[in-house]
């Protein structure tokens, strides 16, 4: 049936700064934001492509708002599961995976 959302986790719609590492030939590293971000996973854009499979580290920081007033960052590890073609700005529609996740102190 066309157009079922088979989901498991909400999605929600929000621009969170992003820093992201992916495993191409060698580690490559971009700044983006997120565009959804979800329990399982988050979309993104980058310039580059990436292969569907490619490991993926990314840094999500959480402004205070909504987190009980502190700035929170999550270092997460997971796959990239989708690649979109290239929208009108020529960048690139990323699905990622979050497969573990850790919370990052400052120090």
């Amino acid at each position: 049936m066309a157009g079922v959302e088979n989901r498991r986790h909400r999605r929600y719609s929000l621009a969170l700064p992003l820093k992201v590492r992916v495993k191409m030939q060698e580690w490559r590293e971009a700044e983006t934001a997120t565009r959804d971000v979800a329990a399982a996973g988050v979309y993104f854009s980058l310039s580059e492509p990436c292969e569907i499979g490619s490991a993926v580290e990314f840094d999500l920081t959480l402004p205070p708002e909504m987190s009980q007033g502190n700035v929170v960052r999550i270092r997460c590890r997971g796959k990239v599961v989708r690649v979109e073609r290239p929208d009108g700005s020529g960048r690139i529609g990323i699905g990622a995976s979050i497969e573990e996740y850790d919370f990052v102190k400052d120090v």
